[in-house]
């Protein structure tokens, strides 16, 4: 494919899209990594990448410089954004794998329609099969040893998460006669939030968005702690911040890693057995992992702090009334001006926001958005309040309250009090259509 029209046209329309016409620098090193592309060399190295598209000198060192890889995140997260919406029908896409600067140019094939909803799939077809959950990374930043801990910890985690969905799946098949909970369970397969979903015939990938650390050494006591930024949610974000302040780079940043909170263990196990039908192929991924072409062929279920959708964020924004503040750990609503601060403390008795939604994705698939509140507290009640009757009941009502009734796309503000490590309750303050 290289040096291909094909190419050359994908490259045209993608550079006049909206995700990149505003951005000169996406625009220009998304165009050089295509032209080292088609010359058919290795990819290019960091420093290449800062003398060649950004001017740098002969003396730089990525190590001082961050240039090249805040650059190049914002590129990667740009063309999610793009395949996920206007280039949704693109059959050539483009893809900068994460460690790495070489760009992947890949031809999809066509799409192939999804049966109709509601066909029923034969018993005699494979059982469902959950893939395991990747493995977190932990890069050390430094020639320090990485602290094994923080390693079990997030191993513990996934390994949690991965034994409590393959638990629910094997549950979720083995019933046979009709229970009172299957009545249960069939009233919330009905309801708005998880109807379409349910009854599409399209793997489903479940996205689990993680919570980002950083370690930083104690200037009294020289010890070593993990520190929990919520203006800092990614690597990229913390070299941009250590570019910026280059006089704490010594002490901060020394390694870094991310973790699932318990809570997300519980929610997959809630949510398995809902979606899940013979037949159906049900796949997770951690945020970081969700790739261009995943958003095109699956359906999805995101769950985890609001902060950390990624790629579906954006897609979402297009249309929502809401904005997440990562300063104040709050939700603005656009439409009236107010934002929804958390009140309290974790420690004690508090009130936090998040936000449920409901829309179409590319080719047709649906996606559904649970988040805990802003400060990464209410997961599960949320996720009690979006899978049981009583509280998909509460949500059909506002909904018809709204005028939002028989939405196809959709995102509902609730509340969340707690008191300590305890989810209390969750209440919809309102529904809207997308």
């Amino acid at each position: 494919m290289e040096g291909s029209p094909d190419i050359t046209a994908s490259l045209d329309r993608l550079l006049a899209s909206d995700a990149f016409a505003k951005s000169a620098t996406n625009r220009r090193l998304l165009t050089y990594l295509v032209q080292r592309h088609e010359q058919g060399t290795d990819g290019p190295k960091e420093s290449e990448i800062a003398i060649d598209v950004f001017g740098r000198d002969a003396s730089f060192h990525g190590g001082d410089d961050s240039v090249v890889r805040v650059a190049m995140r914002g590129l990667r997260q740009k063309l999610l954004e793009y395949y996920a919406g206007q280039g949704r029908d693109e059959r050539i896409v483009f893809e900068v794998p994460k460690g790495s600067y070489r760009l992947k140019i890949t031809e999809l094939a066509p799409a192939v329609a999804a049966p109709e909803v509601g066909v029923d799939v034969p018993a005699s077809e494979p059982e469902p099969v959950l893939s395991e959950v990747p493995a977190p990374v932990v890069i050390p930043a430094s020639p320090r040893p990485i602290r094994w801990r923080l390693v079990a910890a997030g191993l513990a985690v996934l390994l949690a998460v991965s034994v409590v969905a393959n638990l629910a799946l094997w549950r979720a098949r083995a019933g046979t006669g009709a229970t009172p909970a299957d009545a249960s369970l069939a009233e919330v397969r009905n309801s708005a939030l998880w109807r379409d979903i349910v009854q599409s015939r399209r793997p489903l990938m479940f996205v689990l968005g993680d919570i980002f650390m950083y370690t930083q050494e104690d200037p009294v006591t020289g010890r070593v702690q993990t520190v929990r930024d919520p203006q800092i949610t990614s690597s990229e974000d913390l070299r941009a911040f250590l570019a910026n302040h280059p006089s704490l780079a010594s002490v901060r940043g020394l390694r870094y890693a991310s973790y699932l909170q318990k809570s997300t263990a519980v929610a997959l196990a809630t949510v398995i057995p809902i979606v899940n039908h013979p037949g159906r192929r049900i796949e997770v991924r951690l945020r970081d992992e969700l790739r261009a072409e995943d958003l095109a062929r699956n359906d999805i279920v995101y769950v985890g702090p609001i902060s950390r959708m990624g790629p579906l964020d954006a897609i979402v924004q297009r249309a929502s009334s809401y904005r997440f503040d990562a300063s104040s750990s709050g939700v603005a609503d656009l439409a009236t001006g107010k934002v929804y601060v958390p009140e309290g403390e974790l420690g004690t008795q508090r009130k936090d926001y998040a936000l449920v939604s409901n829309f179409k994705g590319a080719e047709g698939t649906r996606v559904v958005v649970i988040t805990a509140g802003g400060r990464n507290a209410g997961l599960g009640q949320v996720v009690r309040a979006v899978t049981t009757p009583e509280g998909l009941a509460q949500l059909d009502r506002k909904l018809e309250a709204s005028g939002a009734s028989g939405a196809g796309a959709f995102e509902v503000l609730m509340a969340v009090a707690g008191y300590r490590q305890t989810d209390l309750s969750a209440e919809i303050l309102d529904a809207r259509k997308l």
